[in-house]
């Protein structure tokens, strides 16, 4: 997902794209541990959506980056 996406989304519903991610990220490992895996590009990318929806949860945890909306 893209950020702008992200800051989108509510607290509740960034943790749920990060477990889900997560989940995923764990499914192509085994994929790749097995040989199965066809997409590469995949696991980049889970890794990218992760540390993207942490950093999102962290700043508004810090009140960083936090635009109000009129």
């Amino acid at each position: 997902m893209k950020t702008y996406q992200l800051r989108d989304l509510k607290d509740k519903d960034l943790q749920i794209t990060l477990k889900d991610n997560v989940d995923a990220l764990e499914n192509y490992r085994f994929q790749h541990a097995t040989g199965q895996l066809e997409n590469y590009k995949a696991m980049a990318n889970a890794k990218k959506t992760i540390a993207k929806v942490k950093t999102l949860l962290r700043e508004r945890e810090l009140n960083i980056n936090t635009k109000k909306k009129k």
